[in-house]
């Protein structure tokens, strides 16, 4: 290969992901986060976003540890007077967690993400349960169209009934879905939730997809 032609050849990949794919690669979450989060982590710095989070008078921060050499980032508080969903929840939990993952390319590359969890918490019942059910349904039937495709899966009982759902949402050419949403009981808990996940990287302090080396 001519070593000349490679930054030309990656710069017209890039024009070309941004030009054809600026309906998958742009809006998703920026809609995403504009009509579920107080404050939108895509379009400031991370660190700004954080510290919105600290100063927020609705959110009441429970459990917050800084990245160190053995721990990694983690937040987690509760908001009031501040409710996205369609249902009340008797719960509205933030979580913002710092994960390890391993890429599935031939080197095995460990990388580090952020995971920001949304959670629409209310208490048993079979109401309720139509409740966090009928709000998964509507985030997708208003947001999957702005993704590139998806996947779904669920937990059925013994007699058919199911009782939990997800949608992993994709935005090409990238393979790790930036958007998760499920409902159904939470662990340990007789309780039931709405649950999204926002996916992404953290670069130079800027809050960016995720990339699967050799993906771009």
């Amino acid at each position: 290969m001519d070593k000349g032609s490679f930054p030309v050849k990656k710069i017209l990949h890039i024009f070309f992901i941004l030009i054809a794919g600026t309906s998958y690669s742009q809006n998703p979450l920026q809609s995403i986060s504009k009509t579920y989060l107080r404050t939108n982590p895509f379009d400031i710095r991370f660190s700004s976003f954080i510290a919105s989070l600290q100063q927020d008078p609705w959110f009441t921060i429970e459990s917050y540890s800084r990245r160190t050499d053995t721990s990694f980032f983690y937040i987690t508080g509760i908001y009031k007077n501040f409710n996205p969903f369609h249902y009340p929840p008797t719960e509205l939990r933030l979580v913002l967690a710092e994960e390890e993952i391993i890429h599935v390319d031939s080197l095995k590359t460990h990388d580090t993400i952020m995971n920001l969890q949304l959670l629409g918490i209310i208490d048993s019942g079979a109401v309720n349960s139509k409740l966090v059910e009928k709000e998964f349904k509507r985030f997708h039937k208003n947001q999957a169209d702005r993704f590139s495709s998806n996947t779904y899966g669920n937990f059925k009982e013994k007699n058919g009934k199911i009782t939990a759902e997800i949608y992993n949402y994709f935005v090409f050419p990238f393979s790790i879905a930036p958007v998760t949403i499920a409902w159904g009981i939470l662990p340990d808990t007789n309780k039931y939730s709405f649950t999204m996940t926002i996916r992404f990287k953290v670069k130079e302090n800027i809050a960016t997809y995720i990339v699967t080396p050799g993906e771009l």
